[in-house]
This record gives C-alpha cells, structure tokens and sequence, in this order.
C-alpha cells in the first residue's frame, strides 16, 4: 500500500468514525497527524503536533509563543472576549477527560440519604438544596463549554480529513498521465474554499460512474469549479473593488462585475504575474493561458448540446486541473 492509499484509508477512518460517533476526537486527532505526515503536508504537520502535544508558552509560562497562539486562533481555538481575541487551550484528550469527570461530579450532588435535626433543621436544609442547585449549575455550564469547545475541534479534524481526502481522489482521476505535476500544486488546493473543493470531489464521483449522462455533468462540474476560483482569487486580491472595468497593463478595459470569471481570472493573473520573479507560461503568456481557458469553457459547454464521451470529460478534468494548478502555483512565485 502506497503512503497516498495509506492516507485516504486513514480519512476515511476519520470521517466515518466522527460521522457514526465511533472515534474519540483524540483519536481522530492522530489519524490525521498520521495523514498530513503521509502527504508531508508541513503546515498541518506543525498545527497537529501542537494539537496534541499542547501550544508551547513563553519563558514566563503566563503566554502562549505568538507563532503557535496564531495558528490555534486560526484553527478554530480563538473567540472574542470582552473585545479581546483570546483563545482556548484545553487538547482534545483533556476535554474529553473533563467531560467525563464533571459528569460523574454532577451525578453525585444530591441531598438525599441527609438527615437534619434541630430547630435550624429548615434553614440548614435550604442551604445546603441552594448549594448543590447552584454548584450542578456551574457544572453544567463547565460541561457545555467543554462539549463546544470538543466539538469545534472535531469539526476542523473532519475539515482536515475530507479535504485530503478530496485532494488526494481527485488527483488519484489522472494518476499515471500527471503525477509528477500533482506533487507540485496538490498542497496549493487546500487554500481553497470547502465549497470550491467539494466541486472536486464530485467530478471524481461523476467520471467514475458508468452513466454518460453524468460525464455532462462532470463537465459543468469543471466550468463551475473556474468560476469559483476566479471569483475567490479575485476577492483575494482586489478586495472591495467596485468599478465595472479593469484596465489591463495593454491598457485594454474588462468587465470584471458579475458573472465575468474569465476577466476576473485574467485580472488576478496580471496581479500575479507582476508579483513573480519568475517567468512561466501563466506569467509570460496571458493571451494563451485565456486562450485555453477558452478551449476548456467551450469544451464545457458542450455538454449541454450534444453526447459527452468519457475520453472527452476525461481531458477536460485533466486540463482543469493542470489550469488551476499553474495560477495556484503563481501565488507562490
């Protein structure tokens, strides 16, 4: 088994354990450590291992290391407090055993089996019906905190776990044409919205079917997959823009308002280009990159009008995928 089937076995356990209740979230939690270590997906390497091992503190011990307090406050730990961003750090194991203990603690607060005598009898009866109501509250409210907390970290375990897995069936689609290339840009998805990602996976779920009709689909999928990209990556870096037209360095006008994904995506090439040092064909040749994007919406598009063969979806999922790859791979030149 190779380290890329041992991850998505490793997925799956993560996200059919969590979605039937059949994992803890410390167990869960390693299995994607196992997974970002599979794929050598640094970053997630360094946020899961503080996941586990505790978020390191300055000399004094009082604060949490600023690099590592902004990847828990990034990761779902940080909330708003009095107007301060604050973040908790309680590790998965330890709300677990938390949870557990305060619900023992609260089953053993009762006054039954007391016996009370005397003219206070009464008033000492009260107090002592008072104090265990009041500390049951308090224990019930430090366990919903702890089930919340618990639960947002599950949910950005499974985030984790279903975004690899996306990732990596997606590329398994071309496997022995591009994988030489997907090592290159497969990290580079991860920065994309869920939404964007889960276009990805239904592709692989369409063009592994044995019903044409859904090879159509595959192909809206894709044309679908480039409009979210443009209009994500073009959020990103103009953001607020509110003109109707941009004015390209040829000092030609788009219109990039609305449902314009090609000159959206055009745009943010540009920015791109300017910002690279290093040449490629996204960089050095607009005019045919678009040209392809082109070929593929036209491509695309075809579906709607006539039979879509397998082969055809087929190169279009490849061309896809090696188009967002190279304008993903820029943002890092």
């Amino acid at each position: 088994m190779t380290k890329r089937e041992k991850a998505l076995e490793a997925c799956e356990k993560v996200l059919e354990g969590i979605e039937e209740n059949s994992i803890s979230t410390s167990s869960a939690l390693l299995q994607c450590l196992k997974i970002s270590r599979l794929l050598n997906d640094y970053n997630a390497i360094v946020w899961l291992q503080y996941e586990y091992g505790g978020y390191p503190r300055t000399d004094d011990g009082k604060h949490i290391q600023s690099e590592a307090w902004e990847i828990a406050y990034k990761n779902g730990r940080g909330y708003i407090n009095d107007g301060n961003k604050v973040i908790f750090t309680e590790l998965a194991s330890e709300l677990e055993e938390k949870i557990t203990a305060q619900h023992k603690a609260v089953n053993n607060f009762s006054t039954q089996g007391t016996a009370i005598s005397g003219d206070y009898a009464l008033g000492a009866v009260n107090n002592l019906t008072s104090a265990v109501v009041r500390s049951t509250s308090n224990i019930v409210s430090n366990i919903a905190l702890s089930e919340k907390r618990l639960s947002i970290l599950k949910s950005k375990y499974y985030d984790y776990a279903l975004k690899k897995q996306i990732e990596v069936a997606f590329g398994n689609v071309a496997e022995n044409i591009f994988s030489e290339y997907r090592e290159k840009v497969e990290n580079q998805f991860s920065g994309l919205s869920k939404n964007t990602i889960l276009k990805l996976q239904a592709i692989e779920d369409k063009i592994n079917s044995d019903n044409p009709e859904l090879y159509s689909q595959a192909l809206t999928t894709c044309r679908r997959l480039f409009e979210n990209t443009s209009k994500e990556l073009f959020d990103q870096y103009f953001p607020g823009y509110k003109d109707k037209m941009y004015k390209t360095k040829s000092g030609k006008e788009i219109d990039v308002s609305g449902d314009h994904f090609k000159n959206k995506l055009s745009a943010v090439i540009e920015i791109l280009e300017n910002k690279s040092a290093v040449k490629s064909i996204v960089g050095s040749n607009i005019i045919y990159l678009l040209d392809w994007i082109d070929n593929l919406n036209d491509l695309q598009c075809k579906g709607v009008h006539s039979d879509i063969s397998k082969q055809d979806a087929m190169r279009c999922i490849i061309q896809t995928y090696i188009c967002l790859g190279d304008i993903l791979n820029l943002q890092n030149k």
